[in-house]
C-alpha cells in the first residue's frame, strides 16, 4: 500500500508538472509562435495586414503578408490569453509592437566630398512571426541585418547629395527613399521598416576644425565684398552729390549775380532820378558817403558835416565839383 500511494503521489506530480507546462499565456503586446519539433503548428496574435481590393473570401496567410503593400490597412487581431499546447511544443514568444534599433557612428561621404558622421534610427515590427523565426531567430539577429542594410543603404543614399541637402534639404525624400530600400532588402524576413529617421549629422572631429576655419574664410571673403561694395556705392552717392552741389552752387551764383545786377542797374537808376532832381544835394551826399567809407572802423561820426575836419576835403571837392 505505501508503494503504491508513492507511485499516485509521483504520478499526480508529473501530471501536475505537465498541466503547467501545458498553459502559456500571451500579452496583447506579444505574439507567440508554436513549435513541433521544429516545425510550426500556430501563431498567436500575430498581425494581419488586409489588402481592400483583394477577394474577402481568400484569406492572407503569413506567407503571402509580405507582398502586401506597406501602406495597406492593418487589422490588429486581438488573442491575447491564455493558450494550451503540448508538452512537447515549444513557445517562442515574439514583440508585437513597435521596436527601435539606433544604428549610431556612420561615416558617409557626401557628393561635395565632405564626410559626416551620422547617427540613424530605425523603428520597425514584426509582421510575419515564422519567416522572422526561420531568417533572423531573434531580435538581436535582427538588430544586426537592420544595422548592415541600414549603413549601406544610408552611404548609397546621402553619397549622392551634398551636405546641405543631407542637413536640411531633402532629409524627408532620402528617409523615404533609405525606408523602401531597407524594406526591399529584407524582404522574406518578417519584418516591416515603419520609418528611418537621421537623428544628427555632425562633421568628424579630424576634419571639424578645418572645415569651420574654410567656413570662416569664405564668411570673411564675403564680408570683405559686401564692405568693397558698399564702400563703392558710397563714393557714388558721394560723387552725385557733390556733382549736385556744384550744380545747386552755380546755379545761386548766377542767379545771385542777375539779382545783383538788376539792384545794380535800379541803384544807378535811382541815383540818375536823384542826380536829376537835386545836383547839389546828391554830390553832397556821396561825399558824406566817401567820408564815411573813409573814416577808420571805431570812430563816431558825427551828423553835421561841417564839424568833420576828416571830411572837409570831400566836402570842398563835391562844393567845386558843383560849381564845374
Amino acid at each position: 500500500m505505501r508503494g503504491i500511494a508513492i507511485i499516485m503521489i509521483i504520478a499526480v506530480g508529473v501530471v501536475a508538472l505537465v498541466g503547467l507546462n501545458s498553459f502559456y499565456t500571451v500579452r496583447q503586446d506579444e505574439q507567440a509562435l508554436v513549435l513541433q519539433f521544429g516545425s510550426p503548428v500556430a501563431v498567436r496574435n500575430e498581425y494581419v495586414t488586409v489588402d481592400m481590393d483583394a477577394d474577402p473570401t481568400e484569406a492572407d496567410t503569413p506567407a503571402e503578408q509580405q507582398d502586401v503593400p506597406r501602406d495597406a490597412p492593418v487589422q490588429e487581431v486581438d488573442e491575447a490569453g491564455l493558450f494550451f499546447k503540448l508538452p512537447w511544443e515549444e513557445v517562442i514568444i515574439l514583440d508585437r509592437k513597435n521596436i527601435g534599433t539606433n544604428i549610431p557612428d556612420i561615416e558617409v561621404l557626401a557628393s561635395d566630398q565632405r564626410r559626416l558622421t551620422v547617427d540613424a534610427f530605425v523603428r520597425w515590427r514584426i509582421v510575419d512571426p515564422l519567416k522572422f523565426y526561420q531568417r533572423l531567430r531573434t531580435e538581436r539577429g535582427a538588430n544586426a541585418q537592420l544595422q548592415r542594410f541600414t549603413e549601406s543603404n544610408i552611404r548609397d543614399a546621402l553619397g549622392q547629395v551634398p551636405v546641405p541637402e543631407i542637413i536640411s534639404g531633402q532629409r524627408a525624400s532620402l528617409m523615404d527613399e533609405i525606408r523602401l530600400n531597407v524594406n526591399q532588402a529584407l524582404a522574406g524576413t518578417g519584418i516591416d521598416i515603419i520609418d528611418v529617421r537621421i537623428r544628427q549629422a555632425d562633421l568628424p572631429a579630424a576634419v571639424a576644425e578645418g572645415v569651420y576655419e574654410r567656413m570662416k574664410t569664405e564668411r570673411q571673403q564675403e564680408a570683405q565684398r559686401i564692405r568693397s561694395e558698399g564702400e563703392e556705392r558710397a563714393r557714388l552717392i558721394r560723387a552725385q552729390a557733390d556733382r549736385q552741389q556744384t550744380v545747386i552752387v552755380a546755379e545761386a551764383n548766377e542767379q545771385s549775380e542777375t539779382i545783383r545786377g538788376e539792384g545794380d542797374a535800379r541803384r544807378n537808376n535811382i541815383y540818375a532820378q536823384a542826380y536829376g532832381q537835386d545836383i547839389s544835394f546828391f554830390r553832397f551826399q556821396r561825399a558824406l558817403i566817401a567820408c564815411e567809407e573813409a573814416i577808420q572802423e571805431g570812430t563816431v561820426v558825427v551828423a553835421d558835416p561841417s564839424t568833420l575836419d576828416l571830411c572837409r576835403v570831400f566836402i570842398e571837392q563835391a562844393e567845386a565839383a558843383g560849381d564845374r
